[in-house]
């Protein structure tokens, strides 16, 4: 029964992402062109999130589980905290890296479009 779940599931999945055409004077609803990036943007990151989830999943129970029996069986919620957990954790890590490189150079680096550049010009 759990395997027919999962897979009327991922068939949900696919079905919601095929392309729909309005038809019969139905109204159709578009978004411009930046609304239509964001949101496929934002829909790729919590695709990513989701299988993440769902591969940390199969790896802790999968592979890790019958090498360590001390370990306890990882359900797909807790595997998703465990995701989030650690991207939080990694954007912490990077954002201290950065306030020490602003540390070890004040005042070094001139905002240039997205990213920043040495105000001498030197890369």
């Amino acid at each position: 029964m759990r395997i027919g779940r999962m897979s009327g599931l991922i068939l949900v999945a696919v079905v919601a992402m095929l392309p729909r055409v309005a038809l019969a004077g139905m109204p159709n609803l578009e978004l411009n062109e930046i609304a239509r990036l964001r949101f496929e943007t934002l829909s790729f990151f919590l695709m990513i999130l989701l299988a993440s989830a769902g591969l940390i999943q199969l790896i802790w129970n999968r592979a890790l589980r019958p090498t360590l029996p001390r370990l306890p069986r990882l359900g797909y919620w807790r595997a998703l905290g465990l995701v989030v957990l650690w991207g939080l954790l990694f954007i912490i890590v990077l954002t201290m890296i950065s306030g020490a490189r602003e540390l070890m150079t004040p005042g070094a680096w001139e905002h240039n479009g997205a990213t920043y550049r040495l105000k001498d010009g030197s890369k």
